[in-house]
């Protein structure tokens, strides 16, 4: 019989889930995907209702794409584009990159920055959030979708849930819970 040290210091369970918007506000999660074989990107989101509510999901394989924190902001450029141009004003945006929620607060930046921001003007209400890695995982199922697209096609905007994300959707749904 082995006997296994105890550790003295264990972190603390951390349980989270994924939570609808309040009433009112949409909530578009984003996500990115990136390959370094042949450096290949792909953007992921969806946008649900305060009832947690499927609105749409969008896919798209990028074209240039050189890092996982590059694909991140790509997945919210392109989610807060395809949301806006359907009118959608009173947001919630979470990524679970946190380094990508700190670009996008910060006072200066580059080109993606930039153009997140400059669409901020376009809503009457914006919050930004980073959540865990679990509680993103409709999101995750998008942008890995987006990896097993073609470069030259356009962007795939769902506007029904596909078969592929049902089973994840359906753990929002119910309030399953991760331990962290």
């Amino acid at each position: 019989m082995q006997i296994l040290p105890q550790d003295d210091n264990p972190r603390p369970t951390r349980l989270v889930w994924w939570t609808p918007p309040p009433r009112g506000f949409f909530k578009l999660n984003c996500d990115g995907a990136f390959t370094v074989y042949g450096n290949k990107g792909a953007a992921g989101g969806v946008l649900r209702d305060w009832k947690g509510e499927f609105i749409l999901g969008f896919s798209d394989a990028l074209i240039e794409c050189s890092s996982a924190l590059e694909a991140e902001l790509w997945a919210i450029k392109i989610g807060m584009q395809t949301v806006v141009a359907r009118g959608y004003r009173n947001l919630i945006v979470e990524s679970d990159s946190l380094k990508a929620i700190q670009i996008i607060n910060a006072h200066k930046g580059d080109f993606l920055r930039s153009s997140i921001q400059h669409m901020t003007r376009m809503v009457d209400r914006i919050c930004w959030n980073h959540v865990y890695r679990e509680t993103n995982s409709v999101a995750d199922g998008f942008a890995k979708h987006g990896l097993s697209l073609s470069q030259d096609q356009s962007i795939r905007v769902f506007d029904s849930a596909p078969d592929f994300i049902e089973s994840r959707l359906y753990g929002d749904r119910i309030g399953k819970i991760y331990c962290r």
